[in-house]
């Protein structure tokens, strides 16, 4: 058992919220009950998740997207429904946004390139610029995230064949690429979530970044890929913001004598 502020305080001191300027309130977002046994975690807080943390009695949720609007929000619609439920249940939300796409033990980013055995060589936004010290081609690098990141009873939709197109992406795992670079990467960037637009920086290429790794694709990405003979590697959103939770569900279990439990509910886009 936890005590709820006691958990507070911990994320709160791991975490460092008044180190970024977010979209939401980090930390404690809904006040539950003070003493905390069992915890969901979990990529995003939305009416199916928190059915789920019913389900298995949780005391607290812990999540990367919780309710985002700093100071005021109105209670209607959906969103009412997902506060009745929480406070009729007496269950604590947490939400981590930037913070945990940040961090160097714990994120999102780090928890990445952990998976390939990369080299973290300097924070770039919330992610990293990294080495590929492993020499993974990018087809491994695409099945690595695949064995890290989806369930083992997890099948992604069929690919799409390939389409007679200058700028059509490939397909792997349901992880869509635009493999223009070389097939054995050296220097990546990695930033999880909806990060595709900073593929158009100049900062990556004046470093010699060859991979990028994100967890969205916009327009432009065929055309910059094919350009800069780089590759693009989406891995869309959810996925590419799975593994910080994972490793903080990690660590509050090795640190707290509590129940925690991860709740997959899968979102391809």
């Amino acid at each position: 058992m936890i005590l709820r502020n006691e958990l507070s305080i911990f994320l709160k001191e791991t975490f460092h919220y008044d180190h970024f300027q977010d979209f939401c309130q980090n930390g404690l977002q809904v006040e539950g009950k003070a003493q905390i046994e069992t915890i969901a975690f979990g990529v995003s807080l939305h009416l199916p998740f928190i059915e789920r943390a019913i389900q298995f009695n949780a005391d607290a949720i812990i999540v990367h997207h919780g309710f985002f609007g700093k100071d005021v929000f109105s209670l209607t619609g959906r969103r009412r429904e997902q506060i009745r439920l929480l406070l009729q249940h007496d269950i604590s939300v947490f939400g981590i946004h930037l913070p945990l796409d940040a961090h160097q033990q714990y994120g999102n980013n780090a928890e990445l390139l952990r998976y390939l055995g990369a080299e973290m060589l300097e924070p770039f936004d919330v992610g990293f610029f990294a080495r590929n010290t492993q020499e993974h081609s990018l087809t491994a690098m695409l099945d690595i995230f695949h064995h890290a990141l989806h369930p083992a009873a997890y099948q992604p939709a069929a690919s799409p064949a390939p389409a007679p197109f200058l700028l059509a992406p490939t397909y792997r795992h349901g992880f869509l690429a635009y493999p223009n670079g070389p097939e054995i990467p050296k220097k990546l960037a990695v930033i999880s979530g909806s990060a595709s637009r900073e593929y158009r920086s100049n900062a990556i290429f004046e470093r010699g970044v060859d991979t990028f790794v994100c967890g969205s694709v916009d327009e432009s990405a065929a055309a910059v890929s094919y350009e800069t003979r780089t590759n693009f590697i989406n891995l869309g959103h959810y996925w590419s913001e799975k593994p910080g939770i994972l490793a903080l569900k990690a660590e509050i279990e090795r640190s707290f004598d509590v129940r925690p439990l991860f709740i997959e509910i899968e979102n391809v886009v």
